[in-house]
């Protein structure tokens, strides 16, 4: 199986030509489509987050006391 992806939204007309022109040369295709999954964001401290949140503490604040040591 060989796969085609288009990264951009198509206009249906423009899949429908698409669709016809394959099937004339005896290809067989069909159309899938699928949302994009969003890329979260990874902060610097995620894992430890939860520790922090009773506190009035930034990350700034966190090296300086980490690397004064």
């Amino acid at each position: 199986m060989t796969q085609l992806i288009f990264k951009n939204d198509l206009e249906k007309n423009k899949l429908d030509a698409l669709l016809h022109f394959l099937k004339t040369w005896n290809i067989d295709a069909e159309l899938k489509t699928s949302t994009p999954k969003d890329k979260k964001r990874q902060s610097e401290f995620s894992l430890s987050s939860g520790i922090w949140k009773d506190y009035d503490m930034d990350a700034k604040e966190l090296r300086e006391k980490a690397w004064s040591r």
